[in-house]
């Protein structure tokens, strides 16, 4: 079937044997700046058909199976038909002469082939095509005048390549140089059923061109020819080194068409899903539903997709930021219980993809079942996007038509999965990387099991400024929960530092002593004997009693007064050098005073507070495991930590009694062990400090709210207060009637103020007597009235820290199954 049709074209993926002298492939963006003046393809065109028979011939002479009758045929047939020899100018003739013109295409064409083959012979680098097979017409890919439109790009860039694409072909016959353009072109056309987008791709057989030079050749040498390559996008330089009136493009080209449209989609699904934009709004989404419907070939499926980092965040507006499900979308009611049997829950829970061809055939459907056949939908894929092996959301394809989608159609899905998933898992951490900077700014460090409240305060911050609404953070707060806290405190750390001290600056003074004796007896001056005089009255004042202005006073002295002198001592007598240098050793370290003392006062309580911490740390680690609860702890001269539990803290809300009674006697239990240990540690210790050890009971329910300003958690409301006055107070109390402070080293303090209270610690004493933990003798306390704090009693108990326990947590034994295992109901 003969047609006619002029609009310019690039060739690409040209067949044709490669010389040797130089090869360049260049692939053209569309970022570089084009330059070419002309208006119109700017060399001379012609069809001819001669080509073809010396195509023949000269397969005649180098191909032994060439069928040379045929050849001979062909070409006599051609010669035999004058108006068909040389260049045609009428394209008239090509209708005149339909017949002859099928038996010379029909080795090029094959009969076998014709029904099948995207396939055309066309003018040189034009469109004119004058020979093609049925399908090709049928597709109408070279009809009509819109070839800009087909292969999206405008008439400028269209014609550079072509021009650039004739160029190829006169530097690989007149100047050896191979130079390819690695830019194929893509058709697009509607398909007349579906209104979809269908992409082909064209590849182009110049044998049958020839370029011929009209006139001598202007010599180029390899530099120049390097020079025009490097510069192909100027082809304003080439048409001047190389004019296109010297040359002309003869014969036909063969275009061979391929249909690519699912590489074209997948490849352009790639590249919009690195665009963040894809999954987070609307306009993103929609093309991305497009581009599914071309490459599963039906316009009126449905996408969806909706992201699951995990199922316990299911409910979560954090999860809800990215969904844009068929029902599962940010301003659904749906919970993650109305999921329960319904075609998304294997999907979920187990990775499984499913095909549902007809969902309403389906008995017993659940809530979310039904919401899908209310908005029409029928026959669906559901699959899970999994990152790292992780399922981190799932992905949708639903129509109304039952059947449209089968498990055929997953085959198709594998392909794009992972491209969904990436860009989900983009979209997740994107979304993180906004939560944690608002957390970070507005909250600093936040424990694990509170993060998914401080996680939905900043999504809904996020959802206020989206909606310029107040950026002012929600304020969070923790009702009905329970404290625990605890103290281990260093006892008489303050005494002891103080006696460091003292003892540092009385051997700094003896040192200094010894300096001016040394030199008194070969210098003698009355002022040397009145600063041995002031050393001594220091010794003696400081021996008694370390005042508070005491020790900057005596270490200016000896800095202004001695130090300052030691030059001048050894100038005039070196024998005092001995004593000067035993001074100078003595303070030779980053506070430039004696720290001897100091140092193993510094040493015992970092020792202390290093086996307290990490003893508690790794046992409250373990713990979590349990039942997740709010842990702090604080450091001073010793340690103490608040442990908050409740339902409130719980994303779950999942919480009883029982878990209360069981961090209770697990606290006890972690205190006994605690001192154990501190007995053991004190042999080595090169001062032998002690602790001391209190819990405070507090049986009613409080608040915790997150106090901006401090960046920590406080007790709210003025209910709760008198908790907060207690444990600031409780480490003064004494015991009623006498001056014996309650907390005392080997025993634990167990402060209450309610018989409730006792009974159950009562219990839970009982089983650590039963466990070696505590000795027998239990202490019923009631302690002096405090400021603000009446009422309150204790039980005081005796550590065995000698004796042998039924369990060893050093050897496998764990606190919290000791604890599980007792009987607290």
């Amino acid at each position: 079937m003969l047609s006619r049709r002029r609009i310019y074209s690039a060739p690409t993926m040209i067949k044709r044997h490669l010389a040797s002298f130089h090869e360049s492939v260049v692939s053209i963006s569309s970022n570089d700046d084009i330059i070419l003046s002309t208006a119109q393809f700017p060399f001379k065109t012609s069809l001819s058909l001669s080509p073809l028979i010396a195509y023949w011939e000269k397969k005649e002479k180098n191909d032994p199976s060439c069928n040379v009758m045929r050849v001979r045929e062909l070409a006599a047939l051609l010669r035999d038909t004058p108006d068909l020899v040389g260049a045609i100018q009428d394209m008239a003739l090509l209708d005149k002469y339909t017949a002859t013109i099928d038996i010379l295409m029909e080795d090029i064409f094959p009969s076998a082939l014709w029904e099948n083959d995207l396939k055309a012979a066309v003018v040189p680098f034009h469109f004119d095509s004058f020979y093609a097979t049925p399908k090709l017409e049928q597709l109408q890919l070279l009809k009509g005048n819109n070839f800009t439109e087909k292969l999206n790009l405008d008439l400028k860039t269209l014609l550079f390549r072509l021009t650039l694409s004739a160029y190829t072909l006169i530097l690989e016959k007149f100047y050896n140089a191979n130079f390819h353009v690695d830019e194929p072109f893509i058709f697009t056309v509607k398909d007349k059923f579906t209104e979809l987008p269908r992409y082909y791709k064209l590849s182009i057989d110049l044998k049958f061109m020839e370029v011929k030079a009209k006139g001598p050749l202007k010599e180029l040498s390899p530099q120049e020819i390097n020079f025009l390559i490097n510069r192909y996008n100027d082809l304003d330089l080439w048409m001047e080194k190389l004019p296109p009136e010297n040359f002309e493009f003869t014969g036909f080209a063969i275009y061979d068409f391929t249909e690519v449209t699912n590489e074209e989609t997948i490849s352009a699904l790639r590249y919009e899903l690195l665009d963040r934009a894809s999954v987070s709004t609307q306009e993103g989404f929609e093309s991305l539903q497009q581009k599914l419907r071309v490459l599963f070939g039906l316009p009126g499926i449905r996408l969806g997709f909706v992201s699951c980092p995990a199922l316990r965040e299911f409910d979560t507006s954090y999860t809800r930021k990215i969904w844009n499900g068929l029902v599962l979308r940010q301003e659904c009611d749906l919970q993650l219980p109305d999921l329960k049997g319904s075609i998304y829950e294997p999907v979920l829970k187990e990775g499984h993809t499913i095909v549902v061809e007809d969902l309403q055939v389906f008995p017993n459907l659940s809530k979310t079942d039904r919401q899908l056949l209310e908005r029409g939908l029928r026959n669906l894929i559901i699959a899970p996007l999994q990152y790292e092996r992780k399922i981190i959301g799932l992905m949708e394809l639903a129509s109304p038509i039952p059947g449209e989608l089968n498990a055929l159609s997953t085959i198709r899905l594998k392909e794009i999965l992972p491209l969904f998933a990436l860009a989900m898992n983009r979209g997740l951490e994107e979304l993180r990387s906004s939560i944690q900077n608002i957390i970070k700014e507005k909250f600093t460090a936040i424990h694990p099991v509170v993060e998914w409240r401080f996680t939905q305060a900043a999504v809904n911050l996020l959802e206020r400024m989206e909606t310029m609404h107040s950026p002012e953070i929600e304020p969070i707060v923790f009702r009905d929960i329970y404290p625990l806290y605890g103290m281990s405190d260093i006892r008489g750390s303050a005494i002891e530092r103080n006696k460091a001290i003292q003892g540092d600056l009385l051997e700094q003074l003896v040192l200094a002593k010894e300096v001016i004796l040394a030199v008194k007896d070969h210098l003698p001056l009355s002022i040397l004997d009145e600063l041995v005089f002031k050393i001594d009255k220091f010794s003696q004042s400081i021996t008694h009693e370390l005042g508070s202005g005491d020790e900057s006073l005596i270490l200016d002295f000896l800095r202004t007064e001695i130090e300052a002198l030691f030059d001048h001592f050894l100038h005039k007598n070196p024998t005092a050098s001995h004593a000067i240098q035993a001074y100078r050793s003595a303070v030779n370290n980053p506070y430039q005073v004696v720290y001897n003392k100091r140092r193993a006062y510094e040493e015992s309580i970092f020792m202390l507070n290093e086996t307290i911490s990490s003893f508690l740390e790794r046992e409250e680690e373990k713990s979590q495991a349990t039942f997740p609860h709010y842990f702090e702890k604080y450091r001073t001269d010793g340690l103490e930590y608040n442990i908050y539990v409740g339902a409130s803290l719980l994303q779950s809300g999942d919480f009883q009694p029982l878990y209360l009674k069981n961090m209770r006697l697990w606290q006890l239990m972690l205190t006994c062990e605690i001192a154990r240990r501190i007995h053991q540690l004190r042999p080595s210790l090169k001062l032998p400090l002690e602790i001391t050890q209190l819990i405070l009971v507090h049986s009613a329910p409080i608040s915790i709210r997150f106090r901006q300003d401090e960046k920590k958690f406080d007790v709210d409301g003025a209910n709760n207060i008198r908790y907060e006055i207690i444990k600031k107070r409780i480490d003064k109390a004494v015991v009623r009637g006498t001056e014996e402070r309650l907390t005392q080293p080997g025993k634990i303090a167990v402060v209450y103020s309610q018989q409730k209270e006792k009974d159950e610690y009562l219990r839970y004493i009982e089983f650590l007597q039963a466990e070696g933990y505590v000795d027998q003798d239990i202490e019923h306390l009631e302690l002096e009235e405090m400021q603000g704090v009446q009422g309150l009693k204790a039980l005081r108990i005796n550590v065995n820290v000698k004796g042998g326990l039924r369990h060893n947590i050093d050897a496998g034994d764990e606190l919290l199954n000791i604890a599980k295992n007792a009987s607290l109901n």
